[in-house]
């Protein structure tokens, strides 16, 4: 990482945003799975097209629908954005994938036929991604996520991350962070820079993401945030003000942490930092036992494996577009499994 530096959302007004932009295209993407999220997703792809339509390239929705049929999610996005654009990742199989599931394999199945459809000509250098997650809650959304995260790639970052105060973020303050200051070392220092490690609201060249590797699950934002520390990457850190969106239990906050553990160690050792000796292994497996509140022993093991995919550019066919790439990861050991 060459360097992270630190914003506010109202350095980027949508103004100066436009003026950046350029030439350049930028699309919007939110990831849906099912129809857990299809009254949100209506609003914000409305709020969306209504107030950026002038800024905004593309809209796409990366979903997973469980039904052969266009679900309600679909249906109530394609009522807001008669034009956005559904990557159905049910169907995209990019060659090195078979079909396993997770929010990490979903985001590089988009990407995937986003590459392959969408470029039109135009360089990976030159097009913005946008990831917004669905469920932020309403009245925390608005179109200052798209710009506060756009801007800082026009301006020239090849990554900028969201920010924010939100009144749980369990796994952030007592899981990602001390973690992220547990082992001190200079390539890494950056990752204690990012004041939300955890957000899935990023943005990125598409050249950046084709460049990264993307881990199946739980793992992807902490795989992605140490890539960037082994890249020559500019990172900006943007904070959006408030926000939250709906909570997971307990159990779900559990894996999620063992996912973020087991991705960070396993990292540090594919890139030379640490080594495990006498037989020692990072485990693919959460084991938990516990009271319940019925005062019954209770004990469950859970297989939380994930694989961690080599970058896109790397599979993507060859083509004009992809022909220069200033990013240099394969150096990096990459556990493909």
């Amino acid at each position: 990482m060459k360097l992270i530096d630190h914003y506010e959302v109202a350095d980027f007004p949508l103004d100066l945003v436009s003026r950046l932009k350029g030439d350049k295209k930028l699309f919007v993407v939110f990831s849906t799975c099912g129809e857990r999220e299809a009254d949100l997703i209506h609003e914000k792809v409305k709020l969306i097209k209504n107030e950026l339509s002038t800024l905004v390239d593309g809209i796409f929705l990366s979903h997973r629908r469980f039904g052969s049929e266009a679900d309600r999610t679909e249906l109530l996005a394609r009522e807001a954005d008669s034009g956005i654009k559904i990557l159905l990742n049910n169907a995209s199989c990019p060659p090195d994938m078979e079909d396993e599931t997770g929010k990490g394999s979903d985001m590089r199945r988009a990407l995937y036929q986003m590459n392959l459809e969408y470029v039109n000509g135009t360089g990976p250098a030159d097009i913005v991604v946008v990831f917004l997650d669905s469920d932020v809650l309403p009245e925390y959304f608005g179109a200052h996520f798209v710009t506060g995260l756009a801007g800082p790639v026009f301006q020239g970052y090849d990554f900028a991350k969201a920010s924010f105060w939100r009144a749980m973020g369990r796994v952030k303050k007592f899981v990602a962070q001390p973690l992220f200051s547990l082992i001190d070392h200079p390539k890494i220092a950056k990752l204690t820079d990012l004041s939300y490690p955890l957000s899935g609201e990023v943005a990125g060249t598409l050249e950046f993401f084709n460049s990264v590797c993307f881990w199946q699950i739980y793992g992807v934002e902490t795989g992605i945030n140490i890539d960037t520390c082994f890249g020559p990457y500019r990172v900006a850190d943007v904070n959006l003000g408030l926000y939250d969106h709906r909570h997971q239990s307990d159990l779900n906050i559990q894996k999620m942490s063992f996912g973020i553990l087991r991705t960070f160690f396993l990292q540090l050792i594919d890139n030379g930092i640490l080594r495990l000796e006498d037989g020692a292994k990072v485990s693919d497996v959460f084991r938990v036992s516990f009271i319940d509140s019925d005062g019954m022993r209770k004990r469950m093991e859970f297989n939380l494996i994930e694989r961690k995919y080599q970058p896109l550019r790397n599979v993507l066919p060859p083509d004009d577009f992809q022909s220069v790439y200033p990013f240099d990861l394969d150096a990096q050991k990459t556990r493909v499994k």
